[in-house]
């Protein structure tokens, strides 16, 4: 039997190496290949492709490193994990260049990775985008997480999205810092009042931003906690979510905390949060 193989894109992060764990203690015969932007050898893959950025080369410069290590380019699924967009502003207000920068880095690549290897899952991860605090702040990477939402709708039987909820990680710890400088000079509405909850609760702002995040999560969700009270997200519960999506016909599987759920269409949107009026 031909040996099972996998290809996460962006195999140092937060959500790459939670693949990588997951994927080697589930299946720790399968080959898993991991790109890296840098040079250094990728901490749980068998195979690490170094100098892969996430642009419109990415098909060309993972291919060309595949054929040089002899490895097939037969995928049982491709994991796509990076994620880079501007933040620190309401998502209303997203310009079509702001989405366009963040969907060639988001986005763009997975779709050509997709096209050009044809595995049988791509799969892409996701964010509570909607919930009324999120809107406030998540500038143009709001969009992206919807698009790629309707992509996965568009044909779940080969595309998985992977919601989790907020977690501290190196990409947290950036939008914070980008939003605490956006509320020094802030006059959104939204912001205002975020910034006055921060002045008010005498905590550093990365300290505010999470547990502002965890409240919202745990009011939003409140209906989730009959059978367990709320957690906050972590690391490990993103390996859940792929195990999870390897594995469900649903096209967006959500882990928060120790609760998890399928879902099959988008959630609520304002009418004014379309991803056809910017593209």
């Amino acid at each position: 039997m031909r040996q099972k193989q996998y290809l996460i894109i962006g195999g140092s992060g937060e959500a790459g190496q939670s693949a990588l764990e997951e994927l080697r203690n589930s299946q720790p015969n399968a080959l898993l290949v991991a790109t890296t932007t840098g040079s250094s050898e990728i901490g749980g893959a068998d195979i690490t492709l170094t100098n892969i950025s996430a642009d419109h080369h990415i098909t060309q410069n993972i291919s060309s490193q595949l054929n040089s290590k002899n490895i097939s380019q037969e995928w049982e699924a491709l994991i796509y994990t990076p994620a880079l967009g501007e933040v620190g502003y309401p998502i209303r207000q997203t310009s079509k260049e702001a989405l366009s920068s963040a969907l060639s880095i988001s986005y763009d690549p997975l779709v050509l990775l997709e096209k050009e290897f044809k595995p049988k899952l791509s799969i892409g991860y996701s964010a509570f985008y909607w919930l009324p605090h999120t809107l406030s702040f998540y500038g143009s990477m709001g969009y992206v997480k919807l698009i790629m939402d309707e992509w996965a709708l568009t044909s779940p039987s080969n595309r998985k999205i992977i919601r989790a909820g907020t977690f501290y990680s190196k990409s947290v710890r950036g939008i914070s810092l980008i939003l605490q400088r956006s509320l020094k000079t802030t006059q959104e509405e939204e912001l205002l009042d975020l910034k006055n909850k921060f002045q008010s609760s005498q905590l550093k702002f990365q300290d505010f931003f999470l547990e502002y995040a965890w409240n919202h999560e745990r009011e939003y969700f409140a209906d989730k906690a009959e059978d367990s009270p709320y957690r906050a997200t972590t690391r490990s519960d993103l390996g859940r979510g792929l195990r999870y999506a390897l594995q469900i016909e649903e096209p967006i599987i959500t882990v928060l905390g120790d609760w998890t759920w399928k879902e099959n269409q988008l959630p609520y949107l304002p009418d004014w949060f379309q991803s056809k009026e910017l593209l």
